[in-house]
């Protein structure tokens, strides 16, 4: 659906499995945090920056409990979150966390 530019459907659908998934393996489970990434990521193609940044944000925190710290994972999500950040203007910001991936 998201490949197919049916964001709304798209991230309907995302929401549904992601209760789902963090009521029957939890919230920190990797499958959920995946999930969670991919919907902050159609909320930005919506334009939807402020949700989705804090949605990167609640996976990054996450992720940086359970999984490593240069845990592919971890980076893509970093670089996602950057990304917005930069699109919003916040260059420093973005910056640090560009930096952080690059590490």
């Amino acid at each position: 659906l998201q490949d197919q530019g049916k964001y709304e459907e798209s991230s309907k659908l995302f929401e549904q499995v992601l209760k789902v998934l963090q009521s029957s393996l939890g919230s920190q489970h990797p499958h959920t945090l995946i999930t969670q990434n991919n919907l902050a990521s159609v909320l930005e193609k919506q334009g939807k920056y402020e949700k989705s940044l804090k949605l990167y944000e609640q996976v990054l925190e996450a992720q940086q409990l359970t999984l490593g710290s240069q845990d592919p994972d971890i980076l893509a999500t970093q670089s996602n979150f950057a990304s917005i950040l930069q699109d919003q203007g916040k260059y420093e910001e973005s910056s640090k966390l560009f930096e952080q991936v690059l590490k």
